[in-house]
């Protein structure tokens, strides 16, 4: 492990929705724990740059272009990843979409999208993980698959159902992996991350839709939680660096929720 907490010294990570936000930072966190980190996104030009800005700071990172839900997509981000830094020891599936509407007006096609990037996603990153991962010996350090769920997958919402829904999928999806997993003997842990509102690109849309002025939406922050502001994407990196690190190595089927104390009350 290194000295110090969370150390994931030689570990290689592929971690999903890794161009910016919340993945973005998760790639910056891994690197600076000691790790090869493979990020994937769409978002190719913004992918590429924070891999050159790490590589140029002594990282090993490397950008792939990759639509998670597409099954051949993940067929060849892990055979990529393997190839270029060895074998996957984390999976970081932070990819997700969200959209406002009420249940009436939500249109199939909205719901097929986020059924597909927030749910089959997860599903496809996490059945070609457990193939790369369920060789590894049982007396080795575990390989972790974490899983970005949502505060909106613990508690309802009056404006974004479906997206409670997916969300909440991930939760007992990660459940079941984790206990399955073991069924069969494999090495493998897997846990959820719940974040509350956190500064991100999905929460400037998320704002940008709520006909809020910018001093509501400045009130909004400041009373969404008990700590009277939206997460960082570090605040959130910290904790799935915890769950991929071995400082987690006694838990699994957990859920870690980070928001500021949103489902507290």
């Amino acid at each position: 492990m290194g000295i110090g907490m969370n150390r994931v010294d030689g570990k290689v990570a592929l971690v999903t929705g890794g161009a910016r936000g919340i993945g973005g930072e998760t790639a910056r966190q891994l690197v600076a724990a000691g790790a090869k980190v493979v990020m994937t996104d769409l978002l190719q030009a913004e992918g590429e740059a924070l891999a050159a800005e790490l590589n140029e700071a002594g990282a090993n990172a490397l950008f792939l272009t990759h639509d998670v839900t597409s099954e051949s997509d993940w067929e060849r981000a892990v055979a990529e990843t393997t190839r270029q830094f060895g074998p996957l020891d984390i999976l970081v599936n932070n990819a997700g979409v969200w959209s406002r509407g009420i249940i009436e007006e939500t249109l199939v096609d909205e719901f097929d999208k986020l059924c597909a990037v927030n749910l089959k996603g997860v599903f496809l990153g996490t059945k070609y993980a457990i193939g790369a991962m369920k060789s590894r010996p049982a007396d080795a350090d575990s390989a972790s698959i974490v899983n970005l769920s949502s505060t909106a997958g613990l508690v309802g919402s009056a404006t974004s159902a479906v997206y409670s829904m997916t969300k909440g999928g991930v939760r007992l999806f990660t459940k079941s992996t984790a206990i399955e997993v073991r069924a069969r003997g494999y090495n493998i842990r897997c846990n959820s991350v719940h974040p509350g509102a956190t500064e991100s690109p999905m929460q400037d849309d998320i704002l940008a839709t709520s006909n809020m002025s910018p001093d509501e939406i400045k009130a909004f922050k400041q009373t969404r939680n008990l700590l009277g502001r939206y997460g960082e994407p570090i605040d959130i990196a910290k904790a799935i660096l915890f769950l991929a690190s071995n400082d987690s190595a006694f838990m699994t089927g957990s859920e870690m929720v980070v928001d500021g104390g949103y489902t507290a009350r």
